[in-house]
C-alpha cells in the first residue's frame, strides 16, 4: 500500500485526490503538455511573459501519462484513476499503483498537481 508521511500523519495516497496546478493543451494524437510559464508565475514573470513569443516550456506526456493527466481533475482518489487505468490499458500499465506512485511523486514534488483533500 502505498503512504505518505505529513505532519506525523501516515496518509493512503489511494484515497488522495490530485488536483492540477498548470494549464495544458493536447494534440491531434491526445497527447498532453503541460504548460509551465519559464519565468515562474510572479508579477516579472508574468511581464516577461506576454513580451515573449515563447512564455513556455512544454512538458510532453506519454500516451499513458496524458490519460493520468487528464483523469487529474479533482475529483477521482488516486484508486479510481488506476482503475480508469487498467481497463483502458490492461497489462501495458502494470503494476499500475507503483507507477502511479511515481508518476505522482514527480508531478507533486514540480508542482504540476496539487492534493484536493490533504489534511
Amino acid at each position: 500500500m502505498l503512504q505518505l508521511r505529513r505532519r506525523k500523519h501516515r496518509i493512503n495516497l489511494l484515497d488522495l485526490i490530485p488536483e492540477r496546478t498548470h494549464e495544458w493543451i493536447t494534440n491531434e494524437e491526445g497527447k498532453v503538455k503541460i504548460l509551465v510559464p519559464k519565468y515562474g508565475k510572479n508579477a516579472v514573470g508574468a511581464w516577461l511573459a506576454r513580451h515573449l513569443q515563447q512564455p513556455y516550456i512544454y512538458i510532453q506526456l506519454d500516451h499513458i501519462g496524458s490519460a493520468v493527466w487528464l483523469a487529474c481533475d479533482g475529483n477521482s482518489t488516486v484508486n479510481q484513476i488506476g482503475r480508469q487505468l487498467q481497463q483502458k490499458f490492461g497489462e501495458e500499465i502494470e503494476p499500475v499503483y507503483d507507477r502511479l506512485g511515481l508518476f505522482f511523486k514527480q508531478l507533486e514534488q514540480n508542482k504540476f498537481i496539487k492534493w484536493k483533500n490533504l489534511p
